[in-house]
């Protein structure tokens, strides 16, 4: 009898949250706790419980509670803020997950850099700032660009600064983009150099006696625009670094110094001149259709793994498929609402193309970079081919393929930022 398991959160369709969600439902019955169960998701679930997940004693209560009635058999969740919360939700009921602690320290940059600081481990030259001034001392001192970072490690966004004034800039947006993650605004952040080099992510999967299997590398491509929007990523079942020692001794070794077992961890890295250098550790589930794409090219199902680890049972790592699989998201060059929105005829159909997705809708507002966020995004290809180089081209093309046209108006025209109902549509 397949095991049932409570999910934390619901997630957004953005962020790839239905792809994750649809991964787990496949071969576990899903309850939700979710202070609402979106309508994308409701297909996959067996069950929705309310509750304030930001309230940890409470959400633990009211799992425990249906708990008693009904055989959970694991917590899980793939969003960053309530990962703290599934840990201790899933420890009261002496089930399988990574300690509290050691994810708590995944959701605090500060705490996070130390610790990799005290094991040694290779990451990017960084400074707290506590203010405006602070940020742009650092920001002088590390040499331009530099990122700016919220110190709370959650889903609060990243911008890119290449100047005292971007500093600032970059301060400023991400205070104002963390109301809409926290309570109150994040004012604390973290200043560190951003060296030349590919940027890429090793999905990593530790095993319950502490294995560590490096599973994909996926190769990521940002916007050149201070919001720092991944805009691109291609997974091939034969890149090199899979096989690299150096980077599967940093893994390694980072993932010792957090301490997190069992679970899926989503590293991400720079490629610098001096070495590989770890930028981030999340211990979830990629976003942005990263699973889909593991999954497309190597055939290991990631939110599969996260969920029988979750329910104390061993995975099947072995690769099926030996090819390349990338993504590749399309923003809108002008601030405006969406006028016209077309793909030409037999568009959707060349041989490469996975499948294309459009979206957003006529009538709808979205934003233009650099301001944009992963809601205005207008559509995504997904294309399948020998390898990276092969995925590139295709996409390069593909992305030629759609028609816009924006009226344009103010980001601060607050008539205009009304949306109708997003809508997805699968071409």
């Amino acid at each position: 009898m397949p095991e049932l398991l409570m999910l934390l959160g619901a997630g957004s369709v953005a962020a790839g949250a239905e792809c994750l969600l649809t991964g787990i439902a496949a071969t576990h019955p899903v309850v939700l706790v979710d202070a609402t169960a979106p309508a994308w998701a409701k297909p996959y679930l067996v069950k929705h419980i309310a509750a304030n997940l930001t309230e940890c004693t409470i959400t633990a209560g009211v799992v425990e509670n249906y708990a008693s009635r009904h055989e959970v058999r694991g917590v899980l969740t793939y969003m960053p803020e309530h990962l703290v919360t599934a840990a201790h939700v899933a420890d009261r009921l002496e089930l399988p997950s990574a300690p509290a602690a050691s994810l708590a320290t995944l959701t605090d940059l500060v705490a996070l850099r130390e610790l990799l600081a005290r094991h040694q481990v290779p990451q990017p030259r960084w400074a707290e700032a506590v203010d405006a001034e602070a940020a742009i001392a650092y920001a002088d001192l590390l040499g331009y660009p530099v990122l700016v970072r919220p110190r709370t490690n959650v889903e609060t966004g990243v911008a890119l600064a290449h100047s005292q004034q971007g500093v600032l800039d970059a301060r400023e947006r991400l205070i104002r983009d963390s109301r809409s993650v926290t309570s109150s605004p994040v004012r604390e952040m973290v200043v560190e150099e951003y060296p030349d080099g590919p940027s890429i992510s090793v999905e990593t999967v530790v095993l319950g006696d502490g294995e560590i299997r490096m599973v994909a590398i996926a190769r990521t491509t940002f916007s050149p625009t201070p919001n720092h929007q991944a805009i691109r990523y291609c997974v091939d079942a034969h890149d090199g670094l899979l096989h690299n020692p150096v980077l599967r001794q940093i893994v390694t070794l980072a993932v010792r110094a957090i301490g997190v077992a069992p679970g899926v961890l989503h590293i991400t890295m720079k490629l610098s001149p001096r070495g590989p250098l770890i930028t981030d550790i999340q211990g979830r589930l990629a976003h942005d259709l990263v699973p889909a794409l593991v999954k497309r090219a190597t055939g290991i199902d990631l939110p599969q793994i996260a969920a029988r680890l979750a329910a104390g049972k061993s995975p099947d790592l072995t690769p099926t498929r030996q090819r390349a699989a990338a993504i590749h998201f399309a923003y809108s060059s002008t601030t405006g609402r969406i006028q016209n929105f077309a793909v030409p005829l037999g568009a959707s159909h060349r041989p490469f193309l996975e499948r294309m997705v459009l979206l957003q809708q006529i009538g709808n507002h979205v934003v233009a970079m650099p301001e944009a966020r992963p809601d205005d995004r207008l559509a995504y290809w997904v294309v399948l081919g020998r390898d990276a180089s092969d995925c590139n081209a295709m996409l390069d093309e593909a992305s030629l393929s759609l028609s816009t046209e924006i009226a344009e108006s103010s980001v601060t025209d607050q008539a205009a930022l009304q949306r109708i109902s997003p809508a997805t549509r699968f071409i």
